[in-house]
């Protein structure tokens, strides 16, 4: 019987240890945990920045260069090559793809190979205006060697590259952000409610 009893006691300090040393470890676990970004602010993305606080796009592309603004209340519009309401549904596509994606590879490209990953003639430069007057800006280059996907350089302190600069960071991207950028111009405008009416309406 005193066996028993002792052992109960033991399973009973046992358990109670194993509880305490969870809870002890429990706060310390937490403070372990990868710094989490701050409210709003995502990570391994292209672009860190809300949509919401978007008020401008600028689209360069070869032979054409979109502005797009947007109003509180009237919503998106494009201001050059000509002004009209903007399909929402494109800027959106654009703006989602440099926010929520993650690049798929990152590479360092010297200043003097800028011409092998297509930055001598890009396939377009997007910059992103916010509210409190930031911008962001992406230099979208030639596609990689399976052409399924494009080499994009972010927030660069110096461009075009010239021989003698520090090496630049370079995203691998998918082929997604070239379409955003390449997109038809009728496709970027809102269209009108008369042409979107079925025969008889």
């Amino acid at each position: 019987m005193k066996l028993q009893r002792s052992t109960l006691i033991l399973v009973g300090i046992a358990l109670a240890l194993g509880v305490g040393v969870s809870l002890a470890e429990a706060p310390w676990t937490e403070s372990r945990q990868p710094d989490q970004p701050p409210r709003g602010q995502k990570q391994n993305v292209m672009l860190n920045f809300l949509e919401t606080d978007v008020v401008g796009v600028r689209v360069e592309r070869p032979g054409e260069t979109l502005t797009l603004e947007r109003n509180s209340t009237q919503g998106w519009k494009l201001t050059s090559p000509l002004q009209k309401p903007a399909e929402p549904g494109a800027v959106a596509f654009l703006l989602s793809r440099l926010n929520t994606d993650s690049p798929m590879q990152t590479l360092t490209m010297d200043a003097d190979r800028a011409q092998e990953f297509g930055f001598n003639q890009p396939t377009g430069t997007v910059t992103v205006s916010l509210v409190n007057g930031n911008q962001h800006r992406l230099i979208l280059g030639g596609s990689d060697f399976s052409g399924t996907a494009y080499y994009a350089v972010v927030d660069p302190a110096k461009w075009p590259p010239s021989h003698g600069d520090k090496a630049y960071r370079v995203l691998v991207v998918s082929a997604d952000v070239a379409n955003g950028i390449s997109r038809p111009l009728a496709e970027w405008q809102m269209a009108d409610q008369t042409s979107r009416a079925t025969p008889g309406e």
